[in-house]
This record gives structure tokens, sequence and C-alpha cells, in this order.
């Protein structure tokens, strides 16, 4: 993952705002909802206490007192050479130099594609170093400013954060510094910290790059899975280089700005291969219930009056009533139950889930829509039309409106690299609220149910593989804290973790010895609780939970030939 929601004004019940309750801008989080309350200003002004009214009117007598005995403008004629005081007089003066004064009569400069910049983002109103990508006139709200606007990228973050800025934000980069030299120190935490020092620059005592140390090749490679850094296109091989370049020329540019459904407005993230005239418009309606996509709102609004869809088809295999927080931790395969009554502190309810098993033989059209939604917060995503051969796990919360889809995982009914998902996604509104680690939870649970070992099938995005590294720790610390002496195979077989990622997960913590051609667990329960605690609770107070003992699945039963 990564968009912003927009609420609505307040108004008098005719359209127009309440006079006197003008609504002023508020900072929103991302995909807030769209019919949220305005935060409006107060009308009314104080009302003055005793005292400052008994002061009010003895100003007011002892003003009218001295206006009537004061003399008049003769009698009170000046008896010295006083001057009344010349006023000041501000006098303009241009101090520009003249390469200034020529580069202000030559206007804005106009940028080009490729070149570099300095942009003030929208996400935190820095300048931030960017690359222009287009220059053109965005479609939508953007298209009536008669501004020249630009498709920026910004060289430091993720895609997901590109967007149209007008000229006014941009200015040109500065120039080249001093080369760069990596280093990493040591942080609190415990992780290792990246910066960059200029080249001949010599870290003395007491100065910040005394505990530095010169970046390796296994630092460097340590320090990206943790942080989770893609390679770079210069590090893939030559087919992968090709294929990345390809992929970025088709999606550098964002074809829908907005995505409207249910109640929520969101900005997306990527490029979505929408069909004709559907892939060009700025904002984009697709229903919650059955995911068909619209571009006008008049027809957006005319469906949702006459769907009768309330729920994903297929079979329902999970099902969660909600309720009082109850936190459900598996550990090793075995259940863990800690009721909320034992903390003193009320605790959230929470949510009704309920899980969808969807085959997309079945459910050809409702799987393409799913698939075409999710592009829009996926960047590298091929799977659109062909969705005969895959099964989609959907997770809905449920209320008396019907079901909302929240994310979802596929899986391929036969493949033979035993993934146990294909695609992974938490659709941004719902995010950070204990989604994604349940569908990792759902898909390894299921994989547990077929006795297989499973992996997720790569490339992961960067938010894709924080959520699985966070989940391969946790689960094996939690392993590792019941019983240390177990083999790598033996955990694999506990966790259905493949042994891959059970090995990187370990070297990233440091507990993992590679000694006479085997890997060798080196753990105390001294640093596995260190660990656990770093980590923080499992489960936040009112985030979902999975529970496998609600979930009501099976193999299918191969036919007998």
């Amino acid at each position: 993952m990564n968009g912003n929601g927009r609420a609505s004004s307040g108004n008098n019940g005719n359209g127009k705002p309440a006079e006197g309750n003008k609504p002023f801008a508020v900072p929103v989080p991302h995909a807030s909802p769209v019919a949220s309350l305005p935060i409006l200003t107060p009308s009314f002004k104080p009302a003055a206490s005793a005292l400052t009214s008994q002061l009010a009117a003895s100003t007011d007598a002892k003003a009218s007192t001295a206006k009537a005995s004061s003399p008049s403008p003769a009698a009170a004629a000046p008896v010295t050479n006083a001057r009344p005081r010349p006023s000041k007089v501000s006098i303009p003066m241009d101090i520009s130099s003249p390469a200034q004064k020529s580069k202000a009569a030559e206007g804005p400069k106009v940028f080009e594609a490729g070149d570099s910049v300095l942009c003030v983002a929208s996400f935190d109103g820095q300048p931030h170093p960017a690359k222009v990508i287009e220059r053109s006139s965005p479609r939508g709200h953007a298209a009536r400013t008669t501004e020249t606007t630009y498709y920026i990228h910004y060289t430091e973050f993720n895609k997901r954060l590109d967007e149209w800025v007008p000229q006014s934000r941009l200015e040109e980069a500065p120039a080249a510094s001093l080369p760069m030299s990596l280093t990493l120190s040591p942080h609190p935490t415990g992780m290792l910290s990246l910066s960059s020092t200029p080249v001949g620059y010599i870290a003395g005592e007491g100065t910040p790059g005394s505990s530095e140390r010169k970046i390796t090749r296994n630092l460097k490679r340590r320090y990206d899975e943790i942080h989770n850094v893609e390679k770079p296109v210069e590090e893939l091989t030559p087919i992968d280089q090709t294929l990345e370049k390809e992929h970025e020329e088709l999606t550098k540019l964002k074809n829908i700005q907005t995505l409207i459904t249910g109640r929520w407005e969101v900005d997306t993230w990527y490029y979505a291969p929408y069909p004709g005239e559907y892939g060009n418009c700025s904002t984009l309606y697709v229903c919650e219930f059955c995911l068909k996509y619209m571009r006008k709102e008049s027809a957006y609004r005319r469906h949702c009056g006459r769907c009768t869809h309330r729920k994903p088809p297929g079979k329902e295999i999970y099902t969660d009533t909600g309720g009082d927080a109850v936190e459900h931790v598996s550990i090793a395969g075995r259940q863990q139950r800690h009721a909320s009554s034992a903390s003193k502190a009320p605790q959230p309810k929470t949510q009704a889930i309920s899980v969808f098993e969807v085959d997309g033989q079945e459910h050809k059209m409702y799987c393409q829509n799913l698939c075409l939604m999710a592009k829009m917060f996926l960047d590298h995503k091929t799977l659109f039309f062909d969705v005969d051969l895959f099964l989609f796990y959907i997770v809905t919360e449920r209320d008396e409106h019907g079901y909302h889809v929240v994310g979802y995982f596929s899986k391929e009914k036969k493949c033979a690299e035993e993934y146990c998902l294909a695609c992974i996604l938490t659709l941004p509104p719902y995010q950070r609220k204990g989604y994604g680690r349940f569908l990792i939870a759902l898909a390894y649970e299921i994989s547990k149910k077929e006795g297989k070992i499973g992996t997720p099938e790569r490339p992961l995005s960067d938010l894709g593989a924080v959520s699985f590294r966070s989940y391969w720790t946790r689960e094996l610390l939690n392993v590792l804290r019941e019983e240390r002496n177990m083999s790598i195979k033996q955990i694999g077989a506990l966790t259905s973790i493949r042994p891959e990622d059970i090995v990187s997960t370990l070297q990233s913590l440091s507990l993992l010895k590679y000694w006479k051609g085997q890997y060798i667990i080196n753990v105390t329960p001294k640093i596995v609780e260190e660990h656990m605690r770093s980590l923080g609770p499992a489960v936040r107070p009112g985030q979902a939970t999975m529970k496998p003992r609600l979930l009501n699945w099976q193999p299918p039963v191969a036919p007998v030939v």
C-alpha cells in the first residue's frame, strides 16, 4: 500500500451552507467516509462579564465628562514650538540582480519529461527530489486551472504517491553536491540505520559519524531484507530488466485518479487496465456488492437503487459474529484464549467478519471486476481476465446493510510451486486494522488443512513484504518461546512456513548461525522475550483476529479416475 477522503459540507436543508456555520478545511486521513460530518466554527460571540460591563460603563462616563469640560480649539492653542511628527513614507526599492530580473522577465521555467526537480509534496508539504514524467493538463478537477501541470514521481518514495502538481510547486533541482558514501550505524532498537556521508569526510571523536562503519555487501543485503528495499532495475537479470522497463512505461501514469465505492472515496495508487472509456475517466464508480463499474454518478446511483446483491457469491467458509474483544493467538498450532475481561479498561467491540470462497470459473465476471479494482492499489499484478484457474478468498465486514468487501487473496487451484497465495490486498479504507495479518493467517491455516508447506508468490509489494515478515517473525518467536530444541524442518511442518522463509526471518533477527555446513538456531529465553517486547502486542484492541476454530473449510476431494 500509501487515498485521501473528502467530507461533504454541512447545509441547512436547501443545499446551501447554513448562515453563520461556515465549515473550515481540516486534514482527513486516507480514505475517509464521503458522508462524514464537517467541523463547523461557532457563530456566537462570548457574553461580557459583569465586571467588563461595569468597566465599559465607567469608561463611557469619563469620556463624556472629559468631552463636556474640554476647552475650545482657540483656548487650547499650543504654547510650545512642537511640530507634527512627519509620517513615514515607504519607498519601494528593487535590489534584484540583473540575472534575477532577466529570469523574472522570462517567466516560470518550463520543465520537460525526464527533468529532475524539487517538488512540494501534498502528503507532507515539504520539498522532495522528483522526476517529471509528463507535462500536460490532467483530467478532472485539475483541468479547470490555466496553470501548467506536471505528473511527478518522487524519487524517494513508491510510485503510489505520484501526482499531478501545478507549476508553482516546482523548482529546479540544486546542482549535484559531493558524492555520498553509504554507511550503516546501530540503532537503539537493534536495527540498522542507513545514512550517507560525503566522500572525504572523516568522522572524529564525538562526531555523528564516529560510530558508523562502511557498508559491505552482506550488511547492505541485510538492510534491504529488514526494510524491504526493492532491487533497482540494474540489478535484475536481463530478461527481468526488459519486462520491468516495459511495465514501467505502460503504467507510468495513473489513468484513474479517484475510486468511489460504497461510502468511501479513495485516491488510487496505480494504473488499472479498465477497458475502453472506463480507463480514461478521472473518477470511477464501483458497486460495493456486485463490483460493477460505471463512469457517471447518475448511473451509479441508479444501479445502487436496483442492485439486489448484498454479499459476494460462493461459499461462506468463515463466520465471526463479533462482540466483545477476545484475542486468539496461534502458538505452535495450539490456541490460547485471552478474555478481554481480564483488562480493567473497557475493550472496543470487534467487527463481524465473514469470508467467502469464490471460484473464478463459476463466477467469472465478479472475479474479473475484483481483479480490476485491486489493480488500482497493486503495482505488479498481471491477473485480470484469466481467472478460471484461481480461487478467491474474500474477507468482508458484515452489518445491517450487507457484506462490505475489505480485502482478499487469490490462490491457484493447482500449483506446482505450492504457493499459499498468489495475490493479496487490503483495501485502503480498511488498512491498519489487522486485516493484512488476518488474510495471511487464513492462507496458512488453509495450507495446514491441506497438509502443505506454502509461501507467497513473488514478487511481493513493499506493503506485502512488511506484512509477511511481521507474520513470520511473530509465529517463529511463538514457537521458539515454547520449544527451543527444534529444527527448521520441524518448525516448517508445525507452521506451514517454507524453510527458506524461516531461514531469512531468523537471520534478520540474528538467531541463526551457519556451522559445519548446516544452520543452527542460536536462541535463549531472554532473547526471545526481548524480541517479543520489541514487536508489541499481537493484536491491538478492536483489530481483526483470525480464529482458526471458526474456519469451516476442507480440502477438495480429488475425483477417482
